[in-house]
C-alpha cells in the first residue's frame, strides 16, 4: 500500500500482518522538512541562492527557517513540531512552479484541485515530488500495488507516482478515489490504473504523536469508534450526538466543526443540520472537547462568528480550536438543496470542475468571499495570540493536554541572526514565534537567560530580580512566546 505526499503525517493506517506500508507522505515530510533540510534553506536564503530581490526578506525567511530547525530538533508537543512542519513546506515549495504548500493545504498555482486537467498538469510542472516517486518505484519494483487518495491535497502526488510507478500495475482506493471514481476514470493518468478498490483503510494515530504511545482510533463518523478501546475524533456536532454517553469514556480527545453556535442546544453543522448537544457536554466534559469554527456560512454575520469564538475563549466549556472558511458541499445526486439552515441560497457551480466538492454561493446575510477572507485574518490577528489554536486539521492536535503554569511557546525558539539580521541593525539573536509569524530582537544580556527559558528552565526565572523579571516575562507573554494553558 503506497500513501502518497500531503495527507496528515500524524494519521497511520491500520493494516493486515501481510499488508505492507510504503509512506511516501512520511518520506516527503522527513526530506523537507527534517532539521537538515531547513538548515540548508537559511543558508540559501541568507546566501541569495532563493528568495526575492529583497535582501531584508530574504534573511527574514531565513530567521525564520533557523527558527523552525530548532523547534523540529527541540521534539516535545506536537504544536511546535507540525508549525515548523508547515513553515518548511511553505518555503520549500514558495518557487516551485506548480504547487504552494501549507501545513494542511495544497494550492495549485493557476488552478484548482477540483479540476483534474490543473491537476494534471501540476503533477507535471511540481519540482517537489520527483524523490518520494523515484523512493517508492524502489521500494515496489514490481507487482501490484494500491495507491490510497484520502483527500484532493494527495492528487498532484498520485499522479506522479502512476506515472513512474506504471499505471498499469497501480490499484486505487481511498475515500476520495472512491467518491470521485467516475472522473478518475476519464483522466489520465488515472485512467490508466488496474482498477478501483471501493477499500479505504481505518486510521489510526501515529504513536509518536498519540502521547503515551498507545493505539488511539482516529474517528470521522459515529459508526468508526471502536467499542472499548481509545479513540480521539474530528466530527460533525451530529455525529458526536449519536455516540452513546459511555463512548467518552475512551475519548482522548474531539474536535467539533461548528457553522452555527447560538447555544449548546443549538449547534448547527456545516450541513445546516441543527444539534443539540447539551448531553454530550455532560457526558464528555469541556476538557476533552475543541470547536473548530467556520467562518462565512449562510446567513451568519462577522459579528455573530466573533462572538461565538470568543466565547469559546473565556466560558466553560469546549475551547476554540481555530478558524476555517465555510465551503458549502456540492451536491451528489438529486437536486441540490436551496436552502442551509433555514438560510436561502443561490448556487453557482463552476461547470469546467469534473471533481467538485464545493459550489459557490451567495445568500442574504451571508459574507462573500473577500469578507470571509477579511474576518478571517482579523479574528485570527486577534485571538491567535491569547488563544492555544491549532496549527492546521491534525488528527493528533485533538488530544487533550493537561493544564499547566507558565510554559514557553513551543512554536518558539531563539535564533542568532547573521550579517546585517532581518533588522538591519547587525548581527544578534531574535525570538521567533511561529505560531504568530512575528519575530524580535533580544537584548544581549537577556539572550542568555531567554534562551534557558526556551530550552524549559524555568527556574533561571528566579535568578534575576523581580522587577526585571516581571517586565521580561510580561514582554515575553505579550508576544506570546511564554503564555498560561488554557
Amino acid at each position: 500500500m503506497v500513501l502518497p505526499p500531503l495527507f496528515d503525517p500524524s494519521l497511520e493506517p491500520e493494516l493486515g500482518a501481510d499488508d505492507e506500508l510504503i509512506d511516501a507522505n512520511a518520506h516527503f515530510v522527513a526530506r523537507l522538512a527534517g532539521t537538515g533540510a531547513l538548515a540548508a534553506l537559511a543558508e540559501d536564503y541568507d546566501l541569495g541562492r532563493r528568495g526575492g530581490a529583497d535582501p531584508a526578506e530574504n534573511r527574514t525567511r531565513a530567521l525564520f527557517a533557523r527558527a523552525a530547525a530548532r523547534v523540529t530538533a527541540r521534539g516535545g508537543r506536537a504544536a511546535g513540531r507540525l508549525r515548523a512542519m508547515g513553515m518548511a513546506l511553505r518555503l520549500a515549495g514558495e518557487a516551485d512552479p506548480a504547487l504552494r504548500l501549507a501545513a494542511d493545504d495544497v494550492e495549485l498555482v493557476g488552478g484548482t484541485t477540483e479540476c483534474g486537467a490543473d491537476v494534471v498538469l501540476a503533477a507535471r510542472r511540481t519540482e517537489l515530488l520527483g524523490p518520494e516517486a523515484r523512493w517508492t518505484r524502489a521500494a515496489a519494483p514490481e507487482g501490484r500495488v494500491h495507491v490510497v487518495i484520502e483527500t484532493d491535497q494527495q492528487l498532484p502526488a498520485a499522479a506522479v507516482l502512476l506515472e513512474e510507478l506504471g499505471p498499469a500495475r497501480v490499484v486505487l482506493c481511498g475515500r476520495f478515489a472512491t467518491a470521485h471514481r467516475e472522473a478518475l476514470r476519464a483522466l489520465a493518468p488515472f485512467s490508466a490504473a488496474a482498477g478501483f478498490d471501493d477499500w479505504a483503510p481505518a486510521w489510526r494515530l501515529g504513536k509518536e504523536w498519540s502521547g503515551d504511545g498507545t493505539p488511539v482510533r482516529w474517528v470521522r463518523r459515529a459508526a468508526d469508534r471502536p467499542a472499548g478501546a481509545p479513540w480521539a475524533g474530528w466530527l460533525a456536532p451530529d455525529e458526536a450526538a449519536a455516540l452513546p454517553a459511555g463512548a467518552w469514556r475512551e475519548c482522548r480527545g474531539a474536535a467539533l466543526t461548528v457553522a452555527r453556535l447560538e447555544s449548546w442546544a443549538e449547534v448547527t453543522g456545516a450541513d445546516g443540520r441543527r444539534t443539540d448537544l447539551r448531553a454530550v457536554l455532560d457526558a464528555a466534559g469541556g476538557a476533552l472537547l475543541r470547536v473548530e469554527l467556520l467562518v462565512g456560512a449562510p446567513g451568519v454575520s462577522a459579528e455573530e462568528t466573533g462572538a461565538a469564538a470568543r466565547g469559546l475563549l473565556s466560558g466553560p466549556g469546549p475551547r476554540l480550536a481555530g478558524l476555517s472558511p465555510f465551503r458549502l458541499p456540492t451536491a451528489r445526486g438529486g437536486a441540490a438543496p436551496q436552502t442551509w439552515g433555514g438560510v436561502p441560497l443561490v448556487r453557482h457551480p463552476a461547470p469546467g470542475n469534473d471533481l467538485p466538492r464545493w459550489d459557490r454561493f451567495s445568500g442574504p446575510g451571508t459574507l462573500d468571499e473577500t469578507a470571509r477572507t477579511a474576518a478571517i485574518g482579523t479574528l485570527n490577528a486577534e485571538l491567535g495570540t491569547v488563544a492555544d489554536l491549532f496549527p492546521g486539521r491534525f488528527a493528533c492536535c485533538v488530544l487533550a493536554a493537561p493544564d499547566g503554569t507558565a510554559v514557553w511557546e513551543p512554536s518558539a525558539a531563539v535564533v542568532a541572526g547573521e550579517g546585517p539580521g532581518p533588522d538591519g541593525q547587525g548581527p544578534g539573536s531574535f525570538v521567533v514565534n511561529l505560531r504568530t509569524g512575528s519575530a524580535f530582537r533580544l537584548h544581549p544580556k537577556l539572550t542568555p537567560v531567554v534562551e534557558r527559558l526556551s530550552s524549559g528552565d524555568t527556574a533561571v526565572l528566579d535568578r534575576i530580580g523581580d522587577g526585571a523579571r516581571r517586565k521580561l516575562t510580561d514582554r515575553l507573554i505579550q508576544a506570546g512566546v511564554m503564555r498560561r494553558s488554557q
